[in-house]
């Protein structure tokens, strides 16, 4: 790893941030509903479903697997997580993906153990002139981090809601907002991934519903990307792309990151909008 690149925060990292007292290197217990799904392990592949059926997240209530894992049909390795998230609102989700990217630092107070480095196409997240989904749409993350033991250099390029859901349905369902992302290998042509945080309001905040579409490679552009595509997306290579135990590891990334964030989003959201 490069030495500009590295777990945890180094000395003088943190000095002059403003944001410096909200890294907290322990992090707490995954919740409750996560535990008892890695208990089950594998989950049957009719419990998951592919991208085409995600408006099914806006059905009222809970779907059959809403934590765990399991292999597609087509191959794919399908991850559900819920997040419960007291105290956060769609506003402060919206906000903190168009602010976190602007440094490494920032970064790493998501995921003290695993986040390593994140920079942007374009860095604007301090731009007080644009949205903050202005910040992060279209715009794509470079993103170092641990899932398991691996190590991944990846591109997440997140893409407007209505492009993959119903969103005149929102209001009706709860739904604050909906992160939506392509996930590519550094420097790669191959999507190799799509992560989806559903943010529904709750009595006391909100819930995180996260998807995750591990494998069913895509090539984007190029007069071959067609026929590339339609071998890479097999199900023999999108086996062979992701072994069912990166299945497991997004599942504990997701639920130690998602939570710890919900930790002190609220105050560090309020720090930035004292003026509001």
């Amino acid at each position: 790893m490069r030495k500009d690149r590295y777990l945890g925060m180094a000395p003088g990292d943190l000095d002059g941030k403003p944001y410096a007292r909200f890294w907290n290197p322990e992090m707490g217990p995954m919740q409750e509903q996560v535990r008892r799904a890695l208990m089950h392990g594998v989950e049957a592949s009719e419990l998951g479903f592919p991208t085409a059926e995600v408006d099914q997240l806006l059905e009222p209530g809970y779907l059959a697997l809403e934590n765990g894992f399991t292999r597609l049909s087509n191959g794919q390795v399908f991850v559900a997580v819920l997040t419960n998230m007291p105290g956060v609102t769609a506003d402060m989700i919206d906000w903190w993906f168009g602010w976190h990217y602007m440094e490494s630092q920032r970064y790493k107070l998501w995921h003290p153990r695993a986040h390593v480095s994140n920079r942007a196409e374009k860095m604007i997240g301090d731009d007080p002139d644009l949205s903050d989904r202005e910040k992060y749409l279209r715009n794509p993350n470079y993103v170092t981090e641990y899932v398991g033991n691996g190590l991944l250099e990846i591109t997440i390029t997140f893409s407007e809601a209505s492009e993959w859901l119903d969103a005149s349905r929102f209001e009706t369902a709860g739904v604050g907002t909906a992160i939506c992302g392509e996930v590519r290998y550094r420097n790669s042509p191959l999507v190799v991934g799509r992560i989806l945080h559903l943010i529904r309001d709750t009595s006391d905040g909100c819930e995180m519903r996260s998807r995750f579409w591990l494998g069913k490679l895509e090539v984007r552009g190029g007069p071959a990307a067609a026929v590339i595509t339609k071998l890479a997306a097999s199900r023999f290579v999108a086996k062979r792309a992701f072994g069912i135990a990166q299945g497991r590891d997004m599942v504990v990334h997701c639920a130690a990151e998602m939570n710890h964030l919900s930790s002190f989003l609220p105050e560090l959201h309020a720090e930035y909008h004292r003026s509001d």
